[in-house]
């Protein structure tokens, strides 16, 4: 369940750098699910204090695509995923990418469905799990994918967890968000307890979530 490095290279790093952080990451070697085995490099150069950052929308898309990564496995379950995000969110032939992986870091299957905007970058994703269909993991990345694209709030509930610490620590930021997961509230009442900031959210227009870092 943790956020997986295509997550961290798209969605948080571009943001953590827009703070002032210097960092960077490389995959050497995928982790599929249940087998694991995965491995990144992060290098991280000492900077300044982080600055607070504000995202109150995601700005217009500039682009989207769906790749599904396999490995050991036949490519048919990749191609059966991609259908799924085909013919449910309609997108074209050049939008869905199949990325066979070295079979011996395998067998696993991952399905990424990523979205560039002005402001942020989100990434979905499912894993491929022994006796789920095919069908059944995209469609339930098409629902994250979905319930992300209805509003226009900037981040979804995971990276909106992700970027509570670092704004703790810049002294301030806001964003909104699709929702507030127990997840993110867990975490926030966490940091509260041991950095001087208040962490508020509040239900905007159309289900949107305001959430605000504050220094006290």
């Amino acid at each position: 369940m943790n956020p997986l490095f295509h997550f961290l290279q798209r969605a948080f790093l571009p943001l953590l750098r827009r703070m002032g952080a210097d960092a960077e990451l490389s995959l050497e070697r995928y982790g599929f699910y249940p087998a694991g085995g995965g491995k990144l490099h992060a290098k991280i150069t000492p900077s300044g204090p982080l600055s607070p950052l504000h995202l109150p929308e995601r700005g217009g898309r500039l682009q989207a695509y769906a790749e599904c990564m396999f490995a050991g496995l036949p490519v048919h379950i990749a191609e059966r995923e991609l259908a799924v995000i085909k013919q449910r969110l309609g997108w074209s032939g050049a939008q869905l990418l199949l990325r066979e992986i070295d079979r011996r870091q395998g067998p696993g299957n991952a399905l990424l469905v990523t979205l560039e905007h002005e402001q942020v970058s989100e990434v979905f994703v499912g894993f491929g799990e022994k006796g789920v269909a095919a069908e059944s993991v995209a469609a339930k990345v098409v629902k994250a994918v979905r319930a992300y694209l209805v509003g226009n709030a900037a981040v979804g509930p995971f990276l909106a967890d992700q970027l509570l610490l670092p704004m703790a620590l810049a002294g301030g930021g806001s964003f909104t968000t699709t929702d507030w997961s127990p997840h993110a509230a867990t975490n926030a009442e966490v940091i509260q307890r041991f950095l001087p900031v208040s962490i508020r959210h509040e239900k905007l227009a159309d289900g949107v979530i305001g959430v605000m870092v504050i220094p006290v």
